[in-house]
């Protein structure tokens, strides 16, 4: 979810996706880039029309927004099918639909989350969940203590708990971020109730992926080394006088 992209290395993960191709449910074809660039686009056209959204929008103003080439932004564009009419541009609200049928989304995707009720919460202010088209459906935590407490409008309960997750939920997507040593526990019992595919933010460095489990892990500590790498001045370069 890898290292954590963003608009500007989103093009460093095009090159080093290039030519990997996920197969959809329903036997659509796209590359992996073209799958995270779509849900880019998604996630931008949702806070486009939250906002306030043009009555028309260009894939020339899409790539010059993302920083992504216009001719990326076609071609991907043509995955999802005939949208629109060429040069006249789309209605914002006809490509995020479109975007949201490909991806195989619903209006409110249910996930689940996974972390002590103390992180659920701090998750809830910096990833306002209901703004970008997800729903927590059900909240667990390792830790005993937090076995009833109230985050939101929902109830934590134990990480053991999860071997009951209701299937009709229809969650098929978590997000962890529990303690390191219960990563392992934690992707065990999601696999076993059903769970096919986990953002992990919790920085463990060596896990066992599940079989058949799709896992994004943002390792911060790794970004935080590499970009502080990247920050340094070069030998000679001199630093700046005041």
């Amino acid at each position: 979810m890898p290292k954590p992209q963003t608009y500007a290395n989103m093009r460093e993960s095009d090159r080093a996706l290039k030519g990997v191709t996920q197969t959809m449910p329903d036997g659509r074809n796209a590359p992996d880039a073209t799958l995270y660039r779509l849900s880019l686009y998604h996630c931008y056209l949702g806070e486009l029309l939250r906002v306030g959204a043009p009555e028309r929008i260009t894939s020339s103003e899409l790539a010059r927004e993302l920083g992504i080439k216009e001719e990326t932004v076609r071609r991907d564009i043509s995955f999802v099918g005939e949208i629109g009419r060429p040069g006249a541009g789309y209605k914002p609200e006809d490509l995020y639909r479109e975007f949201t049928r490909y991806l195989g989304l619903e209006e409110q995707y249910p996930i689940a989350m996974v972390g002590t009720a103390r992180m659920l919460e701090a998750l809830q202010v910096v990833f306002p969940s209901e703004r970008y088209g997800v729903k927590p459906v059900a909240l667990f935590s390792e830790l005993p203590e937090d076995a009833g407490v109230q985050v939101g409008d929902l109830t934590v309960q134990h990480l053991t708990e999860l071997a009951k997750l209701d299937r009709d939920l229809g969650v098929t997507v978590a997000l962890v971020a529990c303690s390191p040593g219960w990563v392992q526990v934690t992707l065990d019992l999601l696999a076993n109730a059903g769970v096919t595919g986990v953002l992990l933010i919790t920085p463990a460095i060596h896990i066992r992926k599940p079989e058949g489990m799709q896992i994004h892990q943002v390792r911060m500590p790794c970004d935080i080394k590499s970009l502080a790498c990247k920050c340094q001045v070069p030998v000679g370069a001199g630093r700046p006088t005041e």
